[in-house]
């Protein structure tokens, strides 16, 4: 496999569906500027500076969820044009996921913090027909890393998350509430921790195939539904001390 295939917005939500439903990583990755060429870059930094915090729009438009929080943050109207920049480009982006996946409008969601149950191999899981996500970590050293499905050994993985699927979400929780190092909370957890590091878990079968999405860029990956298998992705421990402004945007088909 040469590589994870890429397609611009201006190429149209057509193409990056036609790669998506291709054989093979079930990821496309999206080239966008980095945070030095943004118009907004100084207000992203701001937010950056910030306690860590997640957002979900909820149905609610672009403009009013970024101003609730840049309110709280910054100051009640501080970086009004770079909001409103930072708000076109995220409604650019919904727009084309709402093409890729041909339903409803999108669910979006803004976030600082790190967390660190992202190091680990998963899917995404929905269960509407058919989802698509967009990733765009604003700021973020390393990209996201993906593998083949059939690279994961099923049996294996579902044993390993029986047991620390509710440890990684307590770590989550914690990490979000205190800002604390996973060195720290997991100390002592050494074999998980080499694991987060390095990505080689017991259930990956050749830890060599791999491949990451240019640190920057956007990426659209499939999420598991009962129809369709998702993408396995994992985050970067590179990442952990600068988790960037990550755009999640979540596009479904209709029934």
């Amino acid at each position: 496999m040469s590589g994870v295939a890429s397609s611009s917005l201006a190429a149209g939500p057509g193409a990056a569906r036609g790669l998506l439903d291709a054989p093979g990583l079930g990821v496309v990755a999206v080239p966008r500027p980095s945070l030095d060429d943004l118009p907004y870059r100084e207000f992203v930094r701001q937010l950056l500076q910030r306690q860590g915090f997640k957002l979900d729009f909820n149905g609610q438009p672009p403009d009013g969820a970024v101003a609730m929080v840049a309110d709280q943050l910054l100051g009640p109207g501080t970086f009004a044009r770079e909001r409103a920049q930072l708000v076109g480009d995220i409604a650019a982006l919904a727009d084309h996921m709402q093409g890729v996946a041909g339903g409803p409008p999108p669910m979006v969601s803004i976030r600082t913090f790190f967390a660190p149950g992202d190091l680990v191999w998963h899917v995404d899981r929905l269960h509407d027909p058919e989802a698509f996500r967009l990733v765009w970590p604003i700021g973020r050293p390393a990209g996201m890393r993906v593998t083949l499905r059939d690279n994961i050994d099923a049996r294996i993985h579902r044993a390993y998350m029986r047991r620390e699927h509710p440890l990684l979400c307590r770590l989550d929780t914690r990490v979000a509430r205190t800002g604390a190092e996973v060195e720290t909370l997991w100390a002592h957890r050494p074999a998980q921790l080499a694991a987060m590091v390095s990505g080689e878990f017991p259930f990956v079968i050749d830890p060599a195939l791999e491949w990451e999405i240019a640190p920057g860029a956007a990426s659209i990956h499939r999420v598991e539904t009962p129809g369709h298998p998702g993408t396995w992705h994992r985050s970067s421990w590179s990442n952990r001390r600068a988790p960037g402004l990550q755009i999640v945007i979540t596009a479904a088909s209709y029934e």
